[in-house]
């Protein structure tokens, strides 16, 4: 990995760009925006936060790959950890090489939700119902071979019944618009834009990915408890640079990251929408779990047989 030789001291002295794959209005964005602040206000520079969207995350990762330490990215498990394994052939560079993993963010539990006209008020009842349905079950995701359609798959897999996934733009707005709609019938869901669908009666949620239940909706149980242990996806977002930045610049923000996420008020943000924050111990543990995950989700590529390259 080559580092330049510029130091940290002095940096910013210009605004800093924030790459988001994903349109305007969901978990990633959201992220991206709470953290632009409290890093403006630590290190005196604007953060300015710019939507990156196409190919997968492949268009804000090319940007990212041509940068300075003047653009970075918060990206999710999607662009970060899926994407560089599933669509590998379609990233026109070496990705390890290329991004450099700063701090892990936050962290956004998924909620499985249905539209409120689906007879079920539990995974089970809506297992039954997709069996009645069989081949009708529509389920939406951003795009083929993200976490939302690799989950739904392996949960149709697992109970018996058979799902057709949709790509549906706008991310995760346009998914809570779909279910809402009745375009689709599922979806895993952050908790934020799940949360708002909940409380406005558009969607109902079945279960909560993750090892507990979520403070803000006691009455969803999680997957565990719904019989399905250990399906669902950690849906985390992360501070990424390009592998120009140099290492004294990766280790500022990565300190100045941690510091800004372990501030009560910045706290309180994530917790007011069902989340929490998670930075890293150091941008070199992040890489190591990033890796680590990668390796998990070669295993389902081949055990799904994922052709989406």
């Amino acid at each position: 990995m080559k580092v330049a030789s510029t130091q940290a001291a002095g940096y910013p002295n210009k605004p800093v760009r924030l790459l988001v794959p994903f349109p305007p209005g969901g978990s990633t964005e959201f992220t991206a925006k709470t953290l632009a602040g409290q890093l403006g206000k630590i290190l005196g520079q604007p953060f300015v936060v710019e939507n990156k969207v196409g190919e997968f995350g492949i268009v804000a990762l090319r940007e990212l790959r041509d940068a300075d330490e003047y653009t970075l990215l918060v990206g999710s498990v999607n662009t970060n950890s899926i994407t560089p394994v599933v669509f590998r052939k379609k990233i026109p560079f070496d990705y390890e090489a290329t991004v450099m993993p700063v701090s892990r963010l936050a962290e956004f539990p998924s909620l499985l939700v249905t539209r409120t006209s689906v007879r079920a008020k539990t995974v089970q009842e809506f297992i039954a119902y997709a069996k009645h349905h069989w081949g009708k079950i529509k389920n939406g995701t951003d795009w083929i071979g993200s976490y939302p359609d690799i989950d739904a798959v392996i949960l149709s897999k697992v109970a018996g019944f058979e799902v057709v996934n949709l790509p549906k733009s706008g991310g995760a707005d346009g998914l809570l618009a779909a279910v809402a709609d009745g375009e689709i019938d599922m979806v895993f869901l952050n908790v934020r834009t799940a949360g708002m669908g909940m409380k406005a009666g558009k969607v109902k949620a079945l279960a909560v990915t993750g090892p507990s239940r979520l403070a803000g909706f006691p009455d969803v149980p999680t997957m565990g408890e719904s019989g399905f242990q250990g399906i669902g996806t950690s849906h985390w977002h992360g501070l990424f640079a390009s592998s120009r930045t140099p290492a004294e610049v990766v280790h500022l923000l990565h300190g100045t990251a941690v510091r800004a996420l372990n501030a009560d008020e910045t706290k309180a943000v994530f917790e007011k929408v069902g989340a929490r924050v998670a930075p890293s111990a150091s941008p070199e543990r992040f890489s190591a779990e990033i890796k680590a995950e990668m390796a998990e989700w070669e295993k389902v590529r081949a055990e799904l047989k994922l052709a989406v390259d």
